[in-house]
């Protein structure tokens, strides 16, 4: 390999360091400053940390993550099934197909997506009038939008293809003639989902799993839309910092949210073995 093809293979490298190993960094080595009035200045002092963790911020912290676990295991519930599905049932030159019309709504803008379930949503929204039309129900319910609920409802139809692409990846892995070995055998649904599907699938699912946990602890649009005042994740206390110019508690609190991630993948790596994701089944 000539020297200019081993530089331009450098670049991605180089590139990652430089813009997103270097930020990660700097965030925790900025998470311990002291606030000045207008920005920071540099000290070593954890009343950040001491912030976050002693006051309300720490309690709706937890309530997101409880609120973005309850997502991931409604995810799983949809999005296993339906690549399970797509890897069996659909002929193998239309899968990449179907997988792209679960890609296609993430080419509009996200304010634009969440914002858009609130008059599905909402007591006079497209749901409560089907089921009031079909005498399911005689009040609109008003738990789909400013509660919980409907921060859990944005999550799982903001994250959910996610959750469908990374499975179906392990699973497109599966070579077929381990299906028809196992239909040879005469192996039955549930031996198949339990020793194949759940097992070899489940680097995928964990990566999804992952990936609806962050950004439901991490993403402001959606409590800000879906959830009312009452609704703080981690990602709105870093704005509401940055907006009162408490740039060191929004380092604190984008900090804890990177080594949150950081265990999870570690946690992951060790049982699951995430590299095996892009990896072929042998």
């Amino acid at each position: 390999m000539n020297p200019k093809s081993n530089f331009l293979f450098k670049i991605p490298i180089m590139f990652m360091i430089v813009f997103f190993v270097i930020p990660l960094a700097l965030t925790v080595v900025w998470s311990v400053f002291e606030r000045t009035m207008f920005w920071m200045e540099p000290a070593f002092t954890l009343f950040s940390y001491e912030n976050f963790f002693f006051s309300s911020r720490l309690e709706n912290f937890l309530s997101s993550m409880m609120h973005s676990s309850i997502s991931v295991i409604f995810a799983f519930f949809i999005g296993f099934p339906i690549a399970i599905f797509i890897r069996r049932r659909v002929k193998k030159v239309a899968q990449h197909r179907v997988m792209l019309l679960f890609i296609l709504p993430f080419m509009v803008s996200e304010i634009i997506r969440i914002f858009a379930l609130r008059p599905i949503l909402s007591r006079n929204g497209v749901v409560n009038s089907f089921l009031m039309d079909m005498n399911i129900i005689d009040s609109p319910f008003s738990i789909f939008v400013f509660t919980p609920t409907g921060v859990v409802i944005g999550e799982i139809v903001s994250f959910l293809p996610f959750m469908i692409f990374s499975t179906f990846l392990a699973l497109e892995a599966i070579p077929n003639y381990i299906f028809e070995v196992c239909s040879d055998l005469g192996v039955n649904r549930k031996r198949m989902f339990l020793d194949i599907f759940f097992p070899l699938a489940a680097p995928g699912l964990f990566a999804g799993s992952v990936f609806i946990f962050v950004n439901g602890i991490g993403i402001a649009l959606i409590p800000t839309i879906l959830g009312g005042p009452g609704s703080v994740n981690a990602g709105l206390i870093a704005t509401q910092a940055i907006i009162a110019l408490d740039f060191p508690l929004a380092m604190a609190v984008s900090a804890i949210m990177m080594f949150t991630l950081m265990g999870l993948l570690y946690i992951g790596h060790r049982l699951f073995n995430l590299t095996k994701l892009l990896e072929p089944i042998s």
